[in-house]
């Protein structure tokens, strides 16, 4: 019998994403269509990029000047498993023309930029992400499930297997894929991997799963919020920091670290301006409440699930990671690591000490309580944590001094569109007959 060869790679998605964080793709015909993703990597078409008008994309460049060149990254290139003829790669932006460079808007730019200012060498970053989301029909939970339920009430089995085998097709590891406390709601664990590479592989997850649930008549909804009265969908993220082999967070019995401490401090700091970036729609504040093992005061614990910062159970010091779980899929997910890192990182070079770990259900202290403690809730609204990035240098050096203002105009338009544009249905069921 003769074998099946291999379907070639006709197109390859230049992928990049605007300051939303959402993905967009310029499509390069291969000169040479092939399987062998090396040789799409150095196909010609591919190694000169393709231009795109970055007046055209969310928070890139004015309209008198925004000529960009996508170059795709090779090491990044893989299959698409729903879409068997195309290959896609995520883009270093440049400026074309004499002197070209790199263009200081693009967010996975500037996630580099970051890693570049904070690290020494030989350290690297490393993330385990927690991507929530539900799968919806006309609307409402595609099942009736509950938290790590299987069939017949988890009625999302077929779903569920078929993002594990299409992620770990496109070459991201996961660590587990379980459906979620609420009906229709799945959680996919990303496991542990540079932090830069995770970015990537959060936007081919998210991309994927999308497409996966359209092709199967269904709905992937990454809103932190999208029906009222159930658990609402985050992203947590887990972090380590290496120096080669040696993780510096991990301390004697599976505690943290003195490093480790200062980055919890850095967090816990920084952690109103986080909100803006992390958490950056007007959904998510209604997301960040009580109830649902959200987090809604600035403090830490260990193995606490009502803390902001949590440190998990390590079984030793390699083990050992620090949780931040206030972040949601409506981030830009290379903007909100490089916040963090930043944070984490401003707290280890000034050598910050956090307050004491909370041991308690932070949600049931009473208002007294918390100011003994000296325990801060975070911003409420999105309107009050864009002032709070406003009045935060280390953020803010964060997104660069290209995308910061434009970050906090584009924002701040949305809240007060919201605000002062949308009248809402509890609003004419409360008030129609004042």
């Amino acid at each position: 019998m003769i074998p099946e060869q291999p379907i070639p790679c006709e197109l390859l998605e230049a992928r990049f994403v605007d300051i939303f964080g959402r993905v967009k793709a310029m499509a390069i015909p291969l000169e040479r269509p092939s399987a062998d993703l090396a040789e799409v990597a150095n196909d010609p078409a591919v190694v000169r990029g393709i231009s795109v008008d970055g007046s055209s994309v969310a928070g890139y460049m004015d309209v008198e000047d925004s000529d960009l060149r996508l170059a795709p990254d090779a090491s990044t290139i893989f299959r698409l498993p729903y879409d068997t003829r195309r290959a896609a790669a995520y883009c270093d932006v440049y400026s074309r023309g004499e002197g070209a460079a790199p263009v200081e808007a693009d967010p996975r730019g500037r996630l580099k930029a970051t890693l570049a200012m904070y690290l020494g060498s030989g350290q690297r970053v490393e993330i385990k992400p927690e991507l929530e989301f539900f799968l919806l029909r006309d609307g409402q939970p595609a099942d009736a499930g509950g938290y790590v339920d299987i069939y017949p009430k988890d009625g999302l089995s077929e779903r569920l297997n078929e993002i594990l085998v299409s992620l770990h097709q496109m070459g991201i590891a996961l660590e587990r894929v379980h459906h979620e406390n609420a009906p229709g709601q799945v959680e996919v664990e990303i496991d542990f991997a540079p932090v830069l590479t995770q970015a990537d592989r959060l936007v081919s997850a998210k991309t994927a799963i999308k497409a996966l649930a359209h092709r199967a008549g269904l709905e992937a909804n990454f809103m932190p919020k999208p029906i009222a009265g159930i658990a609402g969908s985050g992203m947590h993220v887990h972090f380590r920091l290496y120096d080669g082999d040696r993780n510096l967070f991990g301390g004697d019995d599976g505690m943290l670290s003195e490093m480790g401490r200062h980055f919890v401090a850095g967090l816990l700091e920084h952690a109103p301006a986080l909100t803006a970036v992390c958490n950056p729609s007007v959904n998510s504040f209604k997301r960040l409440v009580p109830g649902h093992e959200a987090p809604v005061y600035i403090c830490w614990g260990y193995r606490n699930r009502s803390s902001l910062v949590r440190v998990p159970l390590a079984a030793d010091a390699s083990k050992v990671s620090i949780e931040f779980r206030s972040p949601d899929a409506t981030a830009n997910f290379y903007l909100a690591l490089a916040a963090m890192v930043a944070a984490g990182m401003d707290g280890v070079q000034r050598k910050l000490e956090p307050l004491d770990p909370r041991t308690e259900n932070v949600y049931e202290l009473r208002p007294a309580q918390l100011r003994r403690f000296g325990v801060r809730p975070l911003p409420g609204t999105l309107g009050d944590a864009l002032a709070a990035l406003e009045r935060d240098k280390v953020v803010l050096g964060a997104l660069g001094d290209a995308i910061a203002p434009r970050f906090v105009e584009l924002h701040r338009t949305a809240w007060e569109s919201y605000l002062h544009g949308v009248v809402t249905d509890w609003e004419r069921r409360t008030y129609a007959d004042y």
